[in-house]
Formats: structure tokens, C-alpha cells, sequence
């Protein structure tokens, strides 16, 4: 069973050398590590080329991280592909345990994985503990979804894999700047569309610096992130999977409170706009009530 790491990245110079090398330095062979640069400005071309014939580097134009995902899976090779963001790093044992999982378990489509936050001061995969004892949970979320919910907490970029023929039909993912369609795009297509496994073991760690655009931040900034990113999802999760028409509303409500809070809420609604269009005015009325209230409660909070 081959492998495929695909790591995107932009000016992240400060930190990719640190992800790069936890993938090369895996505990079994990987198969292809593909970096996808996404016309960085900063020394990251020349630290992805001091790697070598070690890792497939892919230099694009900047065209969002959506675009450089898509390329990089565009690239791969192996049956499954494990996303790692460019500032985090695997545990040693990551791609030995996941491809295991995957080989006892030919019917599933998609392994993800707990993360384990440390500041960027304090980062090494070798101090993350691990159990020996590694029993998967099985995840079902095809039918909750379409309820307009989940109970379940997926993980970030880099807790992400999926096997690539299960994946054909999902991409290229639709273009978007920046960060504004990236992991929860693919991991609520992933929990509506088939069953997977779980893995509560931190076999990456997320690192917290201060350039992360969207973790451990409540800032303004960081709010309208989240804004774009969940506006973006519902309009394009529903679709491609029409069944989270519900989960798209309720996530499109999500947006509009964080515009509201951000102060970016006439440009997530002209965003939104054809969205709401195309539903009664009952509903489009209901998602955008929904968002006013919660962002005055948050506010009061």
C-alpha cells in the first residue's frame, strides 16, 4: 500500500523545514512526500529545494490553499494520502499506524487522528506520547449530518487522511483565497458521504504561533477567517453532498455571526447571497435571525 504526504504551504519559510522533516523521518517508508508552495515570498522555495530528490515539489502561483490542495492531490500517487499543513509535524509512528488501520480495514475510506497543540517554543513529535494499544472508533455521520448537526470532532488539516479513489469525485476543490476553503470542506464531505475510524491519539502535533490564521484565536481577525471559511463550506458541501442542506444552513447561520462580530457582515453577505436566494425567504430569514441573535449573545458574554 503506497503512501502519499502532501504538504501545502505559503510564506511559511519559519516552519516548514520542521514538517518536511517529521514526514521524511517517518518509522516506515513513505511512499512520496509532495510539497505544494503556493508562490510563497518569502526563503521557502529555497528550503523546499535544499530537500532535494527527497520530496516532489510543486511551485504554483498563489491561487488559495483550495487550489494548492488540489494540485498536490492532482500529484499523488499512493492509495492513501495523508494532508499534513506546513507548520505542524508527524509523529514518528503516524504513517506506520494509519497505513496499518487501513490495510485491516479495505472498507473504509477515511482515518483521522487526534492533535495534540504545542506553542512553536515547545514543539517535538518525539515528546508526544502515544498508546501502544491503538483500537480505532467507528464513525458514522451520513445520517446525523443531514439533521443539520454532528457529534462528532473532527480534527484539523493535519489529522486528516483519506484513501485517493474515494477522493476522485471531491476533487479539484472550487477556487478560494487564502484559507477561506481548505480542511473543513474536505472533512465534512468525508463525515457525509462514508463511514471511517478515529484514532484518539495525537499522531501530529498542531503547533501555535503567532502567523496561525484560524487556531486557538478569537480575534476579530481570526473571527472573520472562521466567517469566510464556514460561508464557503455550506455554499459548496451542499452542492456536492445536497443531503447537508440543514448542516450547510446552520453552518451559514455560523458565518453571518461571525461576520457580525468581526465587522466584515456585508461582505459575508454578499458572499452568501445566491445562497440565500435560492431558498424561501422563511429560511433565509430563519439562518439570518439565528446569526443576529448569537452574535449579540457572544457579545454579551
Amino acid at each position: 500500500m503506497k503512501t502519499s504526504i502532501l504538504i501545502s504551504s505559503y510564506n511559511y519559510g519559519s516552519y516548514i523545514s520542521n514538517a518536511i522533516e517529521s514526514a521524511l523521518k517517518q518509522s516506515v517508508p513513505v511512499h512520496e512526500i509532495i510539497i505544494v508552495d503556493d508562490g510563497s515570498t518569502d526563503n521557502s522555495r529555497e528550503i523546499i529545494e535544499s530537500f532535494g530528490e527527497s520530496v516532489i515539489p510543486v511551485f504554483q502561483d498563489n491561487r488559495g490553499q483550495a487550489a494548492a490542495i488540489s494540485n498536490g492531490f492532482a500529484h499523488a500517487t499512493g492509495d492513501i494520502v495523508m494532508l499534513l499543513d506546513a507548520d505542524d509535524i508527524f509523529h514518528p509512528h503516524k504513517v506506520e499506524i494509519i497505513q496499518q488501520i487501513y490495510i485491516e480495514n479495505p472498507a473504509i475510506n477515511w482515518v483521522f487522528h487526534d492533535l495534540k497543540e504545542v506553542h512553536v517554543d515547545r514543539m517535538s513529535a518525539e515528546d508526544v506520547q502515544i498508546s501502544k494499544d491503538i483500537t480505532p472508533k467507528r464513525i458514522n455521520q451520513t445520517q446525523i449530518i443531514s439533521t443539520g448537526t454532528l457529534n462528532y470532532d473532527s480534527p484539523a488539516t493535519s489529522g486528516l487522511t483519506f484513501r485517493k479513489k474515494s477522493m476522485a469525485d471531491f476533487f479539484p476543490m472550487p477556487r478560494a483565497d487564502g484559507i477561506n476553503l481548505s480542511d473543513h470542506y474536505i472533512k465534512f464531505y468525508c463525515l457525509a458521504t462514508s463511514e471511517g475510524l478515529h484514532v484518539s491519539e495525537p499522531l501530529a502535533i498542531q503547533v501555535i504561533h503567532d502567523k496561525n490564521l484560524y487556531t486557538g484565536k478569537q480575534s476579530h481577525k481570526a473571527l472573520a477567517t472562521r466567517a469566510r471559511i464556514f460561508a464557503n463550506t455550506a455554499i459548496y458541501l451542499e452542492k456536492i453532498a445536497p443531503h447537508t442542506e440543514k448542516f450547510c444552513q446552520n453552518l451559514m447561520s455560523e458565518a453571518l455571526s461571525c461576520a457580525h462580530r468581526a465587522g466584515i457582515y456585508k461582505e459575508v453577505k454578499q458572499l452568501s447571497t445566491q445562497y440565500l436566494k435560492d431558498m424561501s425567504w422563511t429560511q433565509s430569514t430563519c439562518i439570518q435571525s439565528k446569526a443576529f441573535l448569537k452574535s449579540v449573545l457572544q457579545n454579551k458574554a
